[in-house]
């Protein structure tokens, strides 16, 4: 709540609902949020400039506690040069004049140190219009600003680099082909100086032939179109002189795509043109390793328009990005410690084995992640293999180890003997550890522990991430593995995310036949993960001899069944199971055709899939209901958490995927009283 210090009485605000209309937040809950902004001071000031009201981010980039200014003017924040130029002033009649006034400028801390800083005053009205007070709103953007200055003394250093060069012609075109820069190395090699040749065509290089030929305006064509081209030829210097030149120009555009010019760089070749004569061989290998170049970087080019489009088809993507950070922090982090190291210490090759592990675990992750949006829908794929399941955890574990070591966590592990093999997808089990052990790091404060420890059964493999972090309230644990759901408390929101990653872990258990549990004692006092995996195929897969057994059984001899999957190796294998097994069984990969089906003839059960494009299965199965009432229906999902909210009795029976031969056959048997 602010309060007006003359008045010492509330002041409502009102905040904009994005989703409705307009609705007034409580404001003891808006004085929180407001006080809560660490990273922008946000204070009211009365018409005057006094200040009214004081958040932790004004505190945080000026210095004062709330007691120290509130009903002083905002002037004091400003320089001598501002205020002998009545800047504060003028800044408080533009804003009741416009309605608001940005700036950037210097500003002044009570340790005296100067920040640079942008600010956004905003004058508040009452009904009548008159101007009651200013909102102000200033943000520390020093850091910007000293990297600014860094690029821009960047720019100028590279700048005159160019400007100096000897040995290279390097200069910029305009859109048209006309020179805008020239270096001394043009003026060296071509003999023009920049006021004789600046504005005029680069044609002027070029010999006659070449100018009926259009070489020049051929050479922007194809740099515009590729990016880029190189080209050996003759041309000609201010004296007539011809010369033997290597030119590479290059198409620069903006941010927006547009052609801002071309940059052009000639190298006088004319010494090593006459040795080339003598070899014609070495002529051809260079203009078939310039066609190979060429075809790559067609071949680049058109790979990243790929990944570009299939971003923007999917915006949901955008929301699981932060699922590639852990292995690029092992990357950047290893990268930049090698810069230090000497190839003789034993850590050099273990920094090169974690910077391929983690390379080669984000390529796997950049193949998978359009399947992403695949998860929450139920149509996620997996990539099935035998893995070892101590270089799994082992994998997982190193890529989180720098975010660790940063924070002076220490990681322990617990690995039970004998670990050995699980069928499953290798690069979603891995992503499943390092969402936990990332979680764990991210909520355990310096000088904590986290263990991951791993336990097999004759069924079942158990891994657990135990933490000494803040701990998770009992009253948020039934919503822990719900997409973008946080706990509501001060922790939480300092430390930010998109609340996806346990969700994710949990669809990604799920998917494999497993289940994943939270505990937690309560608030700081540590919490555990389990995820439980069973030690089978993680694939919908049968067996010669299951096949033989389900041949030699005929359980579901004289039986008429009905498939519905839109998955065609799904679709053939359930298919595959239930022939062998003695059924006579069609098949149809969508709903509108299992209708079709119906009307010529009604089998004796359905198995159906749940997720399925235009009508799913909870649909398909309302319509067989309305017109078949007692025909059995089993549905087939990816995800137990589905059957959730199913109305009763729409499904006799749920088989989850992965699908094992013998639990299908003996779920169809029992419905047919087989």
């Amino acid at each position: 709540m602010h309060t007006d210090p003359r008045k010492k009485t509330p002041v409502p605000l009102k905040i904009k609902d994005m989703t409705r209309t307009d609705t007034a937040l409580p404001p003891a809950e808006l004085a929180l949020l407001v006080d809560a902004i660490a990273d922008y001071a946000i204070f009211l000031l009365g018409p005057e400039g006094e200040i009214r009201s004081w958040n932790q981010g004004a505190t945080r980039t000026m210095g004062y506690e709330a007691e120290d200014v509130i009903g002083s003017s905002f002037t004091r924040f400003y320089g001598p040069e501002d205020l002998a130029a009545r800047k504060p002033q003028i800044e408080l009649d533009v804003a009741a004049r416009e309605g608001r006034v940005e700036d950037e400028g210097w500003r002044i801390r009570k340790d005296g140190t100067h920040f640079w800083a942008n600010t956004v005053i905003t004058a508040l009205r009452d009904k009548t219009g008159n101007v009651t007070g200013f909102a102000k709103v200033t943000r520390d953007l020093t850091t910007r600003r000293e990297a600014e200055e860094q690029l821009r003394e960047s720019e100028e250093i590279f700048r005159l680099l160019v400007s100096s060069v000897q040995e290279y012609a390097i200069f910029l075109l305009d859109p048209t082909g006309h020179i805008s820069t020239w270096n001394a190395g043009a003026q060296r090699i071509k003999g023009y100086t920049a006021k004789e040749i600046i504005g005029q065509h680069f044609s002027k290089f070029y010999p006659e032939q070449d100018i009926r030929d259009g070489k020049p305006e051929r050479e922007l064509e194809i740099a515009m179109r590729d990016g880029s081209v190189e080209d050996e030829g003759w041309r000609i210097r201010k004296d007539g002189t011809r010369f033997w030149a290597n030119v590479v120009i290059t198409a620069v555009f903006d941010t927006h795509k547009r052609l801002r010019g071309f940059a052009k760089v000639t190298r006088d070749m004319t010494e090593r043109r006459r040795a080339d004569d003598m070899q014609r061989a070495l002529i051809e290998q260079r203009e078939a390793r310039l066609i190979a170049e060429e075809e790559r970087r067609n071949a680049e080019a058109s790979s990243r328009a790929a990944q570009e489009a299939n971003r923007a088809k999917d915006e949901f993507l955008m929301t699981l990005s932060h699922e590639l950070r852990t292995p690029m922090t092992s990357i950047l982090g290893w990268s930049r410690l090698l810069s230090s190291m000497s190839p003789q210490e034993p850590a050099f090759t273990d920094a090169i084995a974690a910077i391929g592990r983690s390379a080669e675990l984000q390529a796997r992750l950049i193949d998978d992640v359009l399947d992403v949006s695949r998860i929450v829908s139920g149509k996620l794929r997996l990539n099935v293999t035998d893995i070892d399941i101590a270089q799994l955890l082992t994998s997982a574990l190193e890529a989180v180890r720098l975010s660790a070591d940063a924070k002076g966590i220490s990681i322990t592990t617990k690995f039970e003997p004998g670990l050995g093999t699980i069928a499953g997808d290798e690069t979603r089990l891995q992503q499943i550890v390092w969402n936990l052990l990332t979680n764990a790091v991210k909520f355990t404060p310096p000088s904590g522990t986290v263990e991951l420890s791993a336990v097999r059964s004759s069924s079942h493999l158990t891994i657990a991430v135990r933490d000494t972090g803040e701990g998770i309230p009992p009253s948020f644990l039934p919503h822990i593995f719900e997409a973008f759901r946080q706990a509501e408390n001060a922790s939480t929101r300092v430390h930010g995310g998109l609340g996806l990653g346990l969700s994710i872990v949990r669809y990604l258990v799920e998917a494999h036949g497993g289940t994943v549990e939270a505990a937690s004692a309560g608030l700081g006092k540590g919490s555990t993960f389990t995820v439980t995996l069973p030690i089978r195929t993680a694939a919908v897969t049968t067996k010669p001899r299951e096949i033989e057994s389900l041949q030699s059984q005929r359980r579901l001899g004289g039986m008429t069944l009905l498939c519905v999957d839109d998955d065609d190796e799904a679709r053939k294998i359930v298919q595959l199971i239930l022939q062998h097994s003695g059924a006579e069984v069609a098949a149809c990969s969508s709903a509108a055709e299992a209708m079709q089906a119906l009307d010529h003839r009604v089998p004796d059960l359905v198995v159906t899939d749940i997720a399925m494009p235009h009508v799913d299965g909870y649909e398909l199965a309302r319509r067989i209901r309305a017109r078949f009432p007692t025909l059995p229906i089993v549905a087939v999902t990816a995800f137990p958490s589905a059957r959730s909210n199913v109305p009763q009795g729409l499904f006799d029976a749920y088989l989850s995927k992965p699908l094992e031969p013998t639990d299908l056959v003996a779920t169809v048997g029992r419905l047919l009283g087989r």
